[in-house]
């Protein structure tokens, strides 16, 4: 099924859904003049809206809704190479990652100098670089240093691991500079005290309301309904665009499924993308169901469950809870909607693995105590399978996941 990916909007303040919330509890820490706290943390899964919202803090609200303010707007991750959220033309104190490109310490570092017009000895240290970054912000102590970091989770750790140790570590000492973190999937795991007790939300997804008001705002007529939009986003405002101009449901998912996956390079992205099928039916997943439920979808896959899961994990589509992983919501939800109608055959296959293999964990003496946990998920799938006409004595007639497993 062919789908027709159109490039999505750039940052547009007008086209802007407010996050009215989440903006006055920045602001009210950026008025405080003793704050306690000044690190930000920013979650939420693929398409929440979490780079609109950086650039509507640095375009717009850092400059109509308070005074006193220097931002900078680093996104150190590229969201693939059919979506420049920032736009075409560049802006003062933001730099945008593109497909393939890794941002240094120094770059970082020049730019925020640069913008402050501060002047260097000949060849500069690093620690002379981020001692004079600190004496300006400290000697402007009725002002305010905004520092946000885009798409943080998602990016090189090595380059976090750096700016923490280097940087933020040195100037989030000061009462006037400020950091604020976004990203999805595992959390960095922070070493310096102010971002581990930073103040942390998620950004939640859109009502029906609101994605009317989206449309309206975008000037977009749609072929589905409202509701119909709604189910298939999951209320996300990525989708939103791209789906108000699909012709019906099946180009809808189709559209849908290509956003999720332009996140990740193009050279592997059919690969990864075919494990995310292959593992969207069951609701959590550990190296042996990963297997399992590739070779069911992909019998020729070479992979073994260890490397399937850190490919996975690596996409920062999927979450490490509860002991196992689980693929962020609307991933999933968009997923078990859209392979049905890809491939009704493969859908019941991957139903019928599913069952046999949990059929097996509950037989295995050795797990004994988790046999009503794996009943139960054998429920579930029998369940979908007797909703496509699939009778409990055709379930595992074909499908034999130990010689998957061997």
């Amino acid at each position: 099924m062919a789908a027709k990916f159109i490039q999505s909007s750039s940052y547009d303040p007008k086209k802007f859904i407010d996050r009215e919330e989440e903006i006055q509890q920045i602001l009210t820490l950026l008025k405080q003049s003793q704050p306690r706290v000044r690190a930000i943390v920013i979650d939420g899964d693929r398409g929440v809206g979490k780079t609109w919202l950086s650039l509507h803090l640095q375009r717009t609200i850092f400059k109509e809704k308070i005074t006193g303010i220097t931002s900078w707007l680093f996104s150190l991750w590229s969201p693939g190479e059919n979506y420049r959220p920032e736009g075409e033309g560049t802006q003062t104190n933001e730099r945008f990652v593109r497909d393939g490109e890794q941002l240094k310490l120094d770059e970082f570092l020049e730019i925020i100098i640069k913008s402050l017009s501060i002047e260097l000895p000949p060849n500069p240290t690093l620690a002379e670089k981020v001692d004079s970054i600190r004496r300006y912000v400290q000697s402007h102590v009725d002002h305010r240093f905004v520092l946000i970091l885009d798409s943080a989770y998602e990016s090189d750790w090595s380059l976090i691991e750096q700016l923490e140790t280097h940087f933020l570590g040195n100037l989030l000492t000061l009462g006037n500079f400020f950091v604020i973190v976004t990203g999805r999937g595992r959390p960095y795991p922070w070493k310096v005290p102010y971002l581990i007790e930073a103040i942390r939300f998620g950004l939640g997804k859109f009502t029906v309301d609101q994605i009317k008001e989206q449309l309206k705002k975008f000037g977009l007529s749609s072929a589905l309904s409202v509701n119909e939009i709604y189910e298939i986003g999951v209320g996300w405002p990525l989708f939103t665009e791209q789906l108000a101009r699909a012709e019906n449901r099946a180009e809808a998912l189709g559209v849908a499924t290509d956003i999720l996956f332009a996140v990740l390079p193009s050279y592997e992205r059919a690969a990864v993308r075919e494990y995310f099928e292959a593992l969207c039916p069951l609701d959590g997943f550990g190296e042996a169901e990963a297997f399992v439920m590739v070779q069911a979808y992909k019998p020729d896959n070479k992979e073994d469950g260890r490397a399937i899961c850190r490919k996975m994990n690596e996409t920062r589509l999927v979450s490490w809870k509860n002991g196992r992983y689980e693929m962020n919501q609307p991933v999933q939800n968009i997923l078990r909607q859209y392979l049905p109608i890809k491939n009704k055959e493969a859908w019941i296959h991957l139903q019928n693995a599913a069952y046999c293999h949990f059929k097996e964990q509950a037989a295995d003496r050795s797990m004994e105590r988790f046999r009503p946990f794996f009943e139960k998920l054998m429920e579930t799938h029998a369940k979908v399978l007797s909703e496509m006409g699939i009778k409990d004595t055709q379930i595992c007639s074909e499908h034999k996941p130990e010689e998957a497993l061997s």
